[in-house]
């Protein structure tokens, strides 16, 4: 789940919505809804459908952004960013975090990896009883284009799913919940195949090759998009999950927890994590 900003416009980049089956995920997201960080989203999936029509689960989404689906959990909570993690080690006092510009913070008591399973395997990988079982989990990248226009071009409808064999997903991003309803904010995500076929591309390159895409299979008249921008999700999709829910040993007090774990949803991932929480307090007490 990803919020990103191109000029006044913010764009939902990485998960699209979100469903619950579970319910301890249900509670989590209404109570999201009663404090106005979430909200249902009824897109017309087809020509002149009505809203929301075809879903089998609501859709949910964060307002302002899919990021905010998150942002009560970080209240109180310290967190760094952009600091690339190069190595976890453990020593009598607990564990240590080295970082790429060979800086460390520590001792902790415990550590939670919840990166994607490529990532995660290489932090891991003195830890063979942790890493093996990752060798199974198989993720596939994914391009998204954000795309902005100063009029509204696409056809009567709000979501496209499996348009061609290059396309995978068109929104109106900007009838979300929360959002600006001036002009067009679309996003599209690229198919796999196609996205691991070009995930080496230049992004300039990739941007141009979906919107023509885009421009033909919906047959626009000839405009050009005021911004547009195309992100590369390396690891954005799950192919094959590790099966179970998450992964801790006791012993060493690392788990790892992720999506990929059980499947490609956000409930998966907060489920994994959830349950990995869990773990780890209970090791500590």
């Amino acid at each position: 789940m990803a919020t990103t900003r191109l000029g006044l416009e913010t764009f939902d980049h990485g998960a699209q919505y979100v469903t619950c089956r579970t319910s301890e995920f249900r509670a989590y997201i209404e109570e999201l809804v009663g404090i106005g960080y979430a909200a249902r989203w009824t897109p017309r999936s087809r020509l002149h459908g009505e809203e929301g029509g075809g879903q089998l689960l609501p859709w949910f989404v964060g307002k302002p952004g899919m990021a905010s689906l998150v942002r009560p959990l970080a209240e109180s909570v310290r967190i760094h960013t952009a600091r690339n993690v190069h190595t976890i080690e453990r020593h009598d006092k607990g564990w240590h975090i080295w970082f790429e510009d060979q800086t460390s913070v520590g001792p902790f008591n415990a550590v939670a990896v919840c990166v994607p399973a490529p990532k995660a395997r290489l932090l891991l990988g003195r830890l063979d009883e942790l890493a093996q079982p990752l060798a199974r989990v198989r993720m596939t990248p994914c391009w998204a284009l954000m795309v902005r226009l100063e009029d509204r071009v696409l056809p009567d409808q709000d979501v496209y799913s499996d348009m061609s064999e290059v396309i995978r997903w068109i929104a109106r991003n900007n009838t979300k919940p929360g959002r600006s309803s001036r002009g067009e904010s679309i996003v599209i995500h690229a198919s796999p195949t196609w996205s691991r076929e070009t995930e080496d591309a230049d992004p300039e390159v990739v941007a141009e090759e979906l919107w023509n895409e885009i421009s033909h299979v919906l047959a626009l008249p000839p405009v050009r998009p005021t911004r547009m921008t195309a992100h590369l999700w390396r690891h954005g999709l799950v192919d094959h999950s590790l099966g179970e829910t998450y992964i801790y040993s006791g012993e060493h007090r690392v788990g790892i927890a992720g999506d990929w774990c059980l499947g490609r949803l956000a409930e998966h991932a907060f489920e994994s994590g959830d349950r990995l929480a869990k773990a780890i307090v209970a090791s500590l007490s």
